[in-house]
């Protein structure tokens, strides 16, 4: 065996030879035996030989040497006989020994046929197995290289994952400051907004205070006119029937140049134009229609034109309640304002949203 043959070749080999020299051992006895009973034999059946001539000639001699030997000769003869038997008996058992040996080495050739075919089996088998542990180092390799690579990966993608939670955690962090400040510029603005609309009623008090000051100089200068240039006399009315300037009727009201003035006493019509509570309406500039807005976060349309409240359309896409409405000079567009701090335009033709 060459030293360039592989390790585990040699260690089959030499696991063989052990294994043959160890079964071997068992059957040298036996083996040793049957050559013993061979060497007997062929001495025996030589003793035979030399015993059988020995008769013939102890035969011949006694034909020649009368009735004086006849006697002696016979002892010996008979002696060597009862000699001979005996060494065919022991020469029988020896073959009968013998056939008994030879069947038990056929019996132990066909064992060790056997046994070497289960060692030649066993043989294929560990080169089998030999080359699949090969394949399974290859794949472990393999494996353990991949292994090695998610583990680099999976350290980057924690890195990657610390970096994006304290860069979340910064954002909201900012959010939270932006919110705060959102929420303060929102009382800010509502407080403002408040300020503003106190401002506005107490101009618009002001101003309703002055024009009715106004009205009232007026009436009450237009009645003295009216008095001085009427040339009928005018009678005294009682305080009890004049009132105020303001509830002039009648023939005094006719004497003195004014025509009776009536306010509304009654609904003329009634509806539930939202669900909830209406915030806003506005007539259109050129047509029999009305809008409204309200809480329910929509702007609907009605035609009175009818007498009758009928719904034109409903305009959506407000997300809070709506506060104002207004039509533009042409009447075809209709801007609304809401709680959530935004203006909206919707077209009164297909009543889409335009702007947002």
């Amino acid at each position: 065996m060459t030293a360039e043959e592989p390790k585990w070749r040699r260690n089959v080999v030499q696991s063989l030879k052990d294994r043959n020299h160890k079964e071997t051992n068992l059957f040298n006895s036996i083996f040793t035996a049957n050559n013993r009973l061979f060497d007997a034999n062929v001495q025996l059946q030589q003793e035979n030989l030399r015993l059988s001539v020995d008769n013939e000639q102890l035969r011949s001699g006694a034909g020649f040497s009368g009735d004086g030997g006849n006697s002696a000769a016979s002892a010996k003869i008979q002696a060597l006989e009862k000699k001979l038997l005996t060494q065919q008996e022991e020469l029988t058992e020896l073959h009968k020994r013998k056939g008994e040996n030879a069947q038990k080495i056929v019996d132990l050739n066909v064992k060790l046929g056997e046994v070497e075919k289960h060692a030649q089996d066993r043989e294929e088998k560990y080169t089998e197995q030999v080359t699949l542990n090969g394949s399974l180092k290859a794949e472990v390799q393999m494996l353990t290289n991949n292994i090695s690579e998610l583990k680099g990966l999976n350290t980057i993608l924690r890195d990657e994952y610390t970096a994006l939670q304290l860069a979340l955690t910064s954002l909201e962090d900012k959010l939270r400051k932006v919110q705060d400040e959102n929420r303060q510029l929102v009382d800010r603005l509502m407080k403002y907004k408040a300020k503003d609309a106190d401002k506005l009623n107490e101009e618009n008090e002001s101003l309703l205070r002055k024009r009715t000051e106004k009205m009232r100089r007026e009436l009450e200068d237009a009645a003295q006119d009216a008095s001085r240039r009427s040339s009928s006399p005018i009678l005294p009315l009682d305080r009890g029937d004049r009132g105020s300037l303001a509830d002039l009727s009648g023939a005094g009201a006719k004497a003195a140049g004014f025509f009776s003035v009536s306010l509304p006493t009654s609904v003329h019509i009634k509806f539930d134009a939202h669900d909830g509570e209406v915030n806003a309406i506005r007539w259109c500039p050129l047509d029999r229609i009305i809008a409204t807005g309200g809480a329910d976060r929509k702007v609907k349309l009605w035609d009175v034109g009818t007498g009758t409240m009928e719904p034109r359309g409903t305009l959506v896409g407000s997300n809070a309640g709506v506060n104002s409405v207004d039509f533009d000079s042409t009447g075809t567009m209709i801007l609304g304002t809401s709680n959530d701090f935004a203006s909206r335009v919707w077209t009164v033709t297909d009543q889409r949203l335009r702007v947002s």
